[in-house]
């Protein structure tokens, strides 16, 4: 079966430097690692008996759901919905960098941009030790690595830059492609997913919604994920092909 996927990362996110103000990151306790995914979801499902409106709560069983995203694809979507309708917070729109860090970080974009991937790494990984909660950092570092073709170290970097950014569509969407790229097109499908219970009128990351469905064999649902790209980028001859494709495919 010839199935044509594309990968498409959005501008943006491929150099990550906004300026924002300082951010609280609560720790969630660690669980043990000798216990089974079954048992820690066991213990979370617990804890939210006792606090079910508690969007931390919520997000973490969700993670723990993804771990197993085969088996638990539809529990890790709920859990996050319900995570962000109980008032999961984000990355404050106000963070104030740490200015060496800033810097350091700024000249590896410099050498992204030119191709120096490794000399861009090691400029970030030097920023995240002066400023090690902030997402951008981990962000850039993914996708560095993603420019390598390093696929398991830019969603490691990645996944991190989402935990210290849980509503940020930028790093969720960044995340979910490049989960595409590494073809586990489940992860990726949840993830792009996410996007829409953050912000339900945002369209952009159905065409990675399409893209994981065309190949996991969905076509109907992935030309109706393609459909709903085509409102906000409504000359895309690539978009209109793939269309094509899922209907021959059918």
């Amino acid at each position: 079966m010839n199935i044509r996927l594309r990968f498409m990362f959005p501008t943006a996110a491929m150099v990550l430097l906004p300026l924002y103000s300082t951010f609280s990151y609560q720790v969630v306790q660690e669980v043990r690692q000798d216990i089974s995914l079954e048992g820690r979801i066991a213990q979370l499902q617990q804890s939210i008996e006792e606090k079910p409106r508690d969007p931390d709560l919520h997000f973490e069983l969700s993670k723990l759901y993804e771990e197993d995203v085969e088996r638990y694809y539809d529990k890790a979507l709920s859990e996050f919905g319900l995570a962000v309708d109980n008032g999961l917070k984000g990355l404050p729109k106000l963070f104030r960098w740490n200015e060496p860090a800033k810097k350091l970080n700024d000249s590896g974009a410099v050498l992204f941009g030119t191709g120096q991937y490794d000399e861009a790494i090691k400029l970030y990984e030097s920023a995240l030790k002066l400023n090690p909660k902030n997402p951008h950092i981990y962000g850039n570092l993914g996708m560095a690595y993603y420019q390598k073709g390093d696929y398991d170290k830019a969603v490691e970097y990645e996944r991190k830059a989402v935990d210290l950014d849980r509503l940020s569509v930028r790093f969720i969407q960044t995340l979910g492609l490049m989960q595409l790229q590494q073809y586990d097109l489940k992860g990726a499908l949840l993830n792009l997913n996410k996007i829409s219970y953050i912000d339900s009128k945002y369209k952009g990351n159905y065409y990675g919604i399409g893209q994981a469905h065309q190949g996991l064999g969905e076509y109907d649902k992935a030309i109706d994920a393609y459909k709903t790209y085509l409102t906000v980028d409504k000359g895309n001859k690539e978009v209109k092909a793939l269309i094509k494709d899922c209907k021959k495919l059918k």
